[in-house]
């Protein structure tokens, strides 16, 4: 699925912010929008954001969030019970580097072509920043393709 345009509701990021905040450690959530079936959609209406319950660690090579998959498959049936899907995943980094690790991507969530994953730094202590210090990428075909800062500020508004 091709996406052109994201429009991602205000009170998404206030309810993302406030539980990237809740802790200094890192944090995951899902964006999820109405089930589309169309291969390529003109824009995409991002109503709801999901917190997981999750538990976060920290090892010798960094820190990460675990959630369970009796708790991914709630998730997955209440958006089938509500015609909805998981289209974005965010989490958060301690420091300065938003770059998709080995780990991030052995453990992605949202992982269909067409799907985001954002990943915002130092805990989202200087808020969301989605066009500037984030980093925002593509589900394609074989792997994660980055955004420009510029795709960043045309594909990903709030509505």
């Amino acid at each position: 699925m091709k996406i052109k345009q994201w429009k991602v509701k205000r009170d998404v990021l206030v309810r993302t912010e406030a539980a990237f905040r809740a802790g200094e450690h890192e944090v995951f959530v899902i964006w999820s929008a109405e089930h589309v079936k169309a291969d390529v959609v003109g824009e995409l209406v991002v109503d709801s954001c999901i917190v997981p319950a999750q538990t976060p660690g920290v090892t010798a090579e960094g820190v990460w969030v675990h959630i369970e998959g009796r708790e991914l498959q709630r998730i997955q049936l209440d958006n089938f019970k509500t015609g909805r899907r998981s289209m974005i995943q965010l989490h958060t980094h301690p420091g300065a580097d938003v770059r998709m690790s080995k780990l991030d991507r052995a453990w992605e969530v949202v992982r269909h072509v067409g799907a985001l994953s954002i990943i915002v730094p130092h805990y989202c202590r200087f808020g969301l920043q989605l066009d500037t210090n984030a980093n925002i990428y593509e589900r394609e075909e074989d792997d994660w393709r980055l955004w420009a800062p510029s795709e960043a500020r045309e594909r990903l508004v709030v509505a």
